[in-house]
């Protein structure tokens, strides 16, 4: 369920992700977040390729699933999150299962004043851009930390299915027939309610149309290698029926872009 919200920047996004954090990783360890562990999650890692060995950066790492993932593909990882307490929960796997991971509080938005231009080879960010208030600033900050050529893997909630208005149209029965979606051209900051959580709870993100996406990108310095609407595998549906439904519409889109 989506609402207009009054309040986006730095500070509102920090408390509700502070909020949310014990909620949330709990969640994960529950493994209520599969869509993230069995879909779009692996379809993240593909893209990536290989990583080993290779300086990556993790924006908006949450409690740190995509930076062990790099991590255990050998990659020599730094996770930043808005959210303390995001990032205590990401220290505290780090220090259950070393994997030689630096994690910070940090906004991504002041990416140059925390880190060298040029200290990475690859940047990463797992379904975190959308909740950042100021994308485009990301994106350049991103570019400057990059070395030339180095690649920045993204992955978004889909604007086009993640609209302010959404919802599945359902039978009798309950199950899905088809997927309503309204006001695609509207931009701004909605407040989210997670309501299969255990607990209830809600997080800010902002829906933008995908010309505001390629604009922020263009207009940072990116060149797109490639675009990808991820579904879920043969394999994964047989395990996890659940995700019949991301087999009919696009959820999510990964961007594999390279500083050029």
């Amino acid at each position: 369920m989506t609402k207009p919200t009054a309040t986006f920047d730095a500070e509102s996004v920090r408390k509700s992700w502070d909020d949310a954090a014990d909620i949330y990783a709990e969640g994960q360890r529950s493994g209520r977040d599969y869509y993230r562990y069995e879909f779009f999650g692996p379809a993240q890692l593909s893209t990536c390729g290989d990583v080993q060995g290779q300086r990556l950066l993790d924006v908006g790492c949450g409690n740190g699933y995509f930076s062990r993932a790099m991590a255990e593909c050998g990659a020599r990882v730094t996770g930043i999150d808005i959210s303390p307490r995001m990032i205590e929960h990401s220290k505290q796997q780090e220090a259950e299962a070393p994997l030689g991971i630096e994690f910070r509080v940090l906004d991504a938005a002041t990416l140059p004043e925390d880190f060298r231009a040029q200290s990475f080879d690859i940047a990463t960010s797992c379904l975190a851009l959308q909740d950042m208030p100021q994308i485009d600033k990301v994106f350049k900050g991103i570019r400057t930390v990059l070395r030339p050529g180095g690649r920045f893997v993204a992955s978004i909630t889909h604007p086009c299915t993640d609209t302010p208005f959404r919802r599945w149209q359902r039978d009798t029965a309950g199950s899905k027939q088809w997927l309503c979606v309204d006001r695609y051209f509207e931009r701004g900051a909605f407040q989210y309610t997670w309501q299969e959580w255990g607990r209830e709870f809600t997080t800010e993100a902002m829906h933008a149309p995908l010309q505001d996406w390629f604009d922020w990108i263009i207009g940072a310095g990116f060149q797109l290698r490639s675009l990808q609407e991820p579904q879920p595998t043969l394999e994964a549906l047989r395990s996890r029926p659940e995700l019949h439904d991301a087999a009919r519409v696009p959820y999510y889109l990964i961007f594999d872009l390279v500083r050029q």
